[in-house]
């Protein structure tokens, strides 16, 4: 067994790799909010050319319509549904007492300190026979949500900004 790890390590550092995943999913949906609005923060819209439905209107006016972009679009929120993760690894010896030297605890934590749980050594870059040596098989997978409480009131609020704001004759 070459490069023993605790296998708590391990699974805290995978646990931190789907955190990061995800945190990575939302910054990058995130700087995509920004290609809806204009340098100065207004938000980005497109006017459209309708028949007037105004009842004083003549056949040939036309209303202009003004539709923020961001609630016409779809937008996808993903989140990370499941995470699957196997490997192959050589099990060392069950380890009372002394805290392997990876591991850090948080200040406040609760519960009993790792100095008094019991740790195994895992050595995760040990693959099975049949597979090449530090082999790991990742599978994740998400799936959309809903947006945000925040996000859904400000489509609502863009929402109730559009409609018609001039109604006029061609050539005028």
């Amino acid at each position: 067994m070459a490069a023993q790890t605790s296998l708590n390590t391990l699974i805290a550092a995978i646990a931190s790799a789907v955190v990061d995943a995800q945190d990575r999913i939302e910054q990058h949906q995130m700087s995509h909010l920004s290609d809806f609005f204009d340098e100065d923060n207004r938000p980005k819209s497109v006017v459209i050319r309708m028949p007037s439905l105004h009842p004083k209107a003549g056949e040939q006016d036309e209303d202009l319509y003004r539709a923020p972009i961001l609630p016409l679009v779809s937008t996808n929120v993903l989140r990370i549904k499941e995470v699957e993760i196997t490997f192959d690894a050589d099990i060392g010896p069950l380890v009372e007492g002394d805290v392997p030297a990876e591991t850090h605890v948080e200040p406040g934590w609760k519960g009993k300190s790792p100095a008094a749980r019991p740790h195994l050594s895992v050595d995760p870059s040990a693959g099975g026979n049949d597979r090449k040596s530090g082999s790991v098989h990742v599978v994740l997978r998400v799936e959309g949500s809903e947006p945000t409480d925040g996000a859904a009131r400000l489509m609502n609020h863009l929402s109730q900004t559009q409609g018609v704001f001039k109604t006029f004759k061609p050539g005028d």
